[in-house]
């Protein structure tokens, strides 16, 4: 394995109704981790199977059949390390794994990251922020994570204006009543800055001349009682800082026939190899558990076991 980049992709393929032909798309593009919304039950194996890529499903929650999911490339530069089971969601339960990078010898990074599928509630702002402050969990100092959701709100500074609209279900669905009147809701993006993570979009709209990259990812589609195209990307990924180096690119990936299959489009990001493995061999100072009754001679044990977390 010689690999110069690591490629993430995510998409939200609606309903898994078109995952045969959405699974073909994504072997075209050879991810070596792909973060999947609203997989149907029985679909994750037989899409591992497809992709040739191992496959991590989240908890299942009562209420529906949309379920995220990770799948990691088998023997690609990421080795899955650990599976986290998220139950405490109140909607759907995000997909988290832990993986390391694979060096050409074989031997893993010191470090993880934390990766995670999610797909936030799509009727209810204050469920979606208790998604969004979830985060910031895994951004603890040292921690590593990347994230890519369905976040069904905006960006700050985005959003609206909602006058045009005559679905009042998505209005109130999309907004949240503060003050004596209704807010936009973008408030999970604001709380994922607050925490430190970067927003890949914006940092390569910012930092690596990609304007493109801030393309809307849903809403062009024909829905009665709202205005007709796309306006603002509800599908966003976000990434500890320190990951934000080795971001080379960030796609809106849009054609007509992605358009075809989903109601929402892949989003694609490239790491740069070297710089991810320099930053995954960082030390990294960071909070660890410390047993107080068994210090002398469990200390290396904990270093080792908290150390995963990063």
């Amino acid at each position: 394995m010689n690999a110069s980049t690591i490629t993430a992709l995510n998409w939200n393929v609606e309903k898994g109704i078109n995952w045969e032909e959405a699974a073909t798309w994504v072997q075209l593009q050879d991810p070596d981790i792909f973060f999947q919304q609203e997989v149907q039950p029985g679909q994750l194996d037989v899409l591992a199977e497809r992709l040739g890529m191992d496959g991590y499903i989240a908890v299942h929650r009562p209420g529906s059949n949309n379920d995220n999911a990770i799948f990691v490339k088998r023997g690609g530069p990421l080795a899955f390390v650990e599976e986290y089971e998220q139950s405490w969601a109140p909607w759907h339960a995000p997909a988290n794994i832990a993986v390391r990078l694979r060096d050409d010898d074989g031997t893993f990074s010191p470090r993880q990251i934390n990766c995670v599928s999610g797909h936030a509630c799509y009727w209810s702002a204050e469920y979606r922020l208790t998604e969004a402050k979830w985060c910031s969990t895994l951004a603890k100092p040292g921690w590593l994570a990347l994230h890519f959701w369905d976040w069904n709100s905006y960006r700050a500074d985005e959003g609206g204006p909602w006058e045009d609209y005559d679905d009042l279900a998505f209005v109130a669905n999309r907004t949240y009543f503060d003050g004596g009147r209704r807010h936009t809701d973008d408030r999970p993006d604001r709380e994922m800055l607050a925490a430190g993570y970067v927003e890949m979009g914006r940092h390569a709209a910012e930092h690596l001349g990609q304007p493109d990259a801030l393309n809307p990812s849903s809403g062009y589609r024909d829905h009665p009682g709202r205005p007709k195209g796309p306006r603002y990307c509800i599908d966003r990924g976000y990434l500890s800082a320190e990951l934000a180096p080795a971001l080379t690119s960030y796609t809106v990936c849009d054609t007509p026939e992605l358009r075809r299959l989903s109601d929402h489009l892949p989003l694609r990001a490239e790491f740069d190899f070297a710089q991810m493995r320099t930053i995954l061999h960082r030390p990294a100072a960071m909070y660890q558990p410390h047993d107080n009754r068994h210090a002398a001679s469990a200390h290396g044990h904990h270093q080792a076991a908290a150390g995963g977390a990063a």
